[in-house]
């Protein structure tokens, strides 16, 4: 009995130290046993632990994980995107731009570049450039031209409103848009001397087209008030009004003429003047546009140009075969097989402003005697010479007519054996004349021998077509080479 007794007690013993249970905690046998434990961390928690709820003690070790959760909690929004942050300044889903249509994307766009893409346009950002929209008829040019991986690279800012339209910047450049003219590119040395035009607000106003290539390496590019060409070798310069008129009959940069090399410079009397590699366009209100160029430039130069005797051309240059005439506001200037000549105006004039009571007929040389009045014995003789169909004055000298004097066409002078002589025995060609103003002239060919006359004056074989009259109007009758009868009233015969 006293066996069985020890079994029984020692067997509740062996049961407690292998349970895992709390519950062991309960059992009445001496604290001893907790001694004989091999687990010294349950021993120390038991100790801990007098009302023998110790054992829930690793309950502090899961309660330490929620300690992290603030960064995953709704209750502080996640910061946005400088994108979402640009999209959310312009109305968001209710603005502009409406719904994003795809999520932001910052693998595709060249360099450093992000973007996102809305129902009515897209936002580009990089660091540089920060985020700026992108839309509409701008938006598409800007696509035209290859997008952010363009000349133009992304934008640099939103659009801007000016006046009647609105423009957009970019990394090189800017795109104008209006809507009379639509969406076109501005950039380099062409957007530099719109700039220094004052832009759109300018006598140029908005672009037309974009950059257009042309000759030698050039390019240029159209506005409502003109145009501006750049070449490598003249850089860019304007072109607009009377004077781009008369440079496109020569064929723009294509013609003689070439690019500009200046923009319009004023001179005298309200004109202006503009250089282009193969010469220059003078314009006055008087004048109109005309051309110079060539030999016939270089003689006009050492006139003084407009501010000399001859003032500013009236006509473009005038050529046939190897001769050129171009009349100015004070007398002409001749180009024949390389000599230049400079001519003041006298009665040669009147052949080609209509005021000759004859007609040349064309003739390639018209000959004639003037003087003081009917029944003078001095006279002077004059020979005009017909060059691109402008009459000019070859030569004059003085002379003496018959012994009963000059007399009216149809009446008989008399005898003229040994009375009517030049007086120098070769005429001199003279480089210039005097224009004192006279009355006006009755003039006409020499057609047949006369009294006091040359030879008759041969006939142009060939029909030229006549350069646009002068006026005449402050050269009535100027007179010829210095000392010439006074102009109180002239003959001719």
């Amino acid at each position: 009995m006293a066996l069985a007794a020890l079994i029984a007690t020692a067997a509740p013993s062996q049961a407690t130290t292998a349970s895992p249970s709390p519950t062991g905690t309960a059992s009445p046998a001496p604290t001893t046993t907790s001694t004989a434990d091999p687990s010294p961390t349950a021993s120390a928690t038991a100790t801990d632990s007098p009302t023998g709820t110790a054992t829930p003690t690793p309950t502090p070790t899961s309660t330490a994980t929620p300690t992290g959760s603030p960064t995953s909690s709704h209750t502080t929004p996640p910061a946005l995107t400088p994108i979402q942050a640009k999209y959310a300044a312009l109305g968001g889903t209710a603005g502009w731009l409406g719904a994003a249509t795809t999520a932001e994307d910052c693998t595709t766009p060249p360099g450093d570049g992000c973007t996102e893409t809305f129902q009515h346009g897209a936002i580009y950002w990089t660091a540089a450039t920060s985020a700026q929209p992108v839309a509409g008829g701008i938006g598409a040019r800007w696509a035209a031209t290859g997008g952010a991986a363009g000349f133009l690279g992304y934008p640099t800012s939103d659009e801007v409103p000016i006046r009647n339209g609105v423009y957009q910047l970019y990394e090189g450049g800017a795109i104008y848009w209006s809507p009379a003219t639509g969406a076109h590119t501005s950039h380099g040395g062409i957007r530099a001397e719109f700039g220094a035009k004052d832009w759109e607000n300018g006598f140029l106003g908005y672009p037309t087209s974009d950059e257009v290539p042309a000759r030698n390496g050039g390019v240029y590019q159209l506005y409502q008030g003109g145009a501006i060409l750049w070449s490598p070798a003249t850089g860019a310069h304007t072109s607009g009004g009377a004077v781009r008129d008369a440079w496109a009959a020569t064929g723009y940069e294509g013609g003689p003429l070439g690019y500009p090399t200046t923009d319009e410079v004023p001179i005298r009397n309200g004109g202006v003047y503009q250089l282009y590699q193969g010469g220059a366009i003078y314009w006055s209100s008087g004048t109109g546009a005309h051309t110079s160029a060539g030999g016939i430039r270089a003689a006009y130069a050492g006139t003084g140009w407009e501010n000399g005797s001859l003032g500013y051309p009236i006509t473009n240059e005038a050529c046939s075969g190897s001769a050129c005439i171009q009349k100015f506001q004070g007398g002409t200037i001749t180009w024949i097989a390389g000599i230049t000549g400079v001519h003041g105006y006298n009665e040669c004039e009147w052949l080609n402003n209509g005021h000759s009571n004859y007609p040349s007929y064309g003739a390639s040389t018209v000959s004639f005697a003037v003087a003081e009045s009917y029944g003078s014995y001095s006279a002077w003789f004059i020979r005009c010479q017909n060059t691109a169909g402008v009459y000019w004055p070859d030569w004059y000298t003085p002379a003496t007519v018959g012994r009963s004097g000059f007399k009216p066409p149809g009446v008989a002078s008399g005898p003229t054996r040994y009375e009517y002589s030049p007086r120098a025995t070769t005429p001199s060609r003279r480089r210039s004349a005097s224009a004192t103003p006279g009355p006006p002239c009755r003039t006409r060919p020499s057609t047949r021998t006369r009294a006091g006359a040359a030879t008759p004056a041969p006939r142009s074989t060939t029909s030229t077509s006549r350069s646009p009259r002068g006026s005449g109007t402050t050269r009535t009758c100027g007179t010829s080479p210095p000392g010439p009868p006074t102009t109180t009233g002239r003959a001719l015969f």
